[in-house]
């Protein structure tokens, strides 16, 4: 196991799925040994199959390999966050992560895994207004918001 975390990491945010793996496997072979992961990035399963790829094929051992992800918003309340952190390591295929982090410092309500993963920044994609809200009561449709900030300043 590594001592120290690399000064340099391959991020993998934005990576589309199809392509998730053969990059891993591609910056093993360049000397990436961190690779910075999240739930969020939905690709966590793709970055598993590409790390066990280039474990099975020699390039790397597991524990030279420094791999952090980040627990998203929906996981913040204690008894949530095993589950995330389970979860994680089922879909990159580890036993342990280097470093968990906590991905914003913003905590939204709870979303089953069996219900959506990874849950993003929707609180239901079906509703008219799907983004998360946390005091509802400030949350009204655009315009109803700007008329009552236009009349307060009158």
């Amino acid at each position: 196991m590594l001592e120290t975390m690399p000064t340099v990491g391959f991020g993998l945010w934005k990576i589309p799925q199809d392509d998730t793996a053969d990059a891993v496997v591609e910056a093993v072979r360049a000397g990436y040994r961190h690779f910075d992961s999240a739930a969020d990035y939905a690709n966590e399963v793709q970055t598993g199959d590409g790390l066990a790829r280039a474990m099975a094929e020699g390039l790397v051992a597991r524990e030279d390999l420094w791999i952090t992800s980040k627990l998203w918003n929906t996981f913040h309340a204690a008894e949530h966050v095993e589950e995330a952190c389970r979860k994680t390591l089922a879909d990159l295929q580890l036993d342990y992560l280097d470093l968990y982090l906590i991905h914003f410092p913003i905590a939204l309500q709870y979303v089953p895994i069996e219900e959506r993963y990874p849950p993003e920044w929707l609180a239901d994609p079906e509703a008219e207004n799907p983004l998360w809200c946390a005091r509802p009561s400030r949350c009204t449709k655009p315009g109803r918001r700007w008329k009552a900030s236009s009349q307060r300043a009158s």
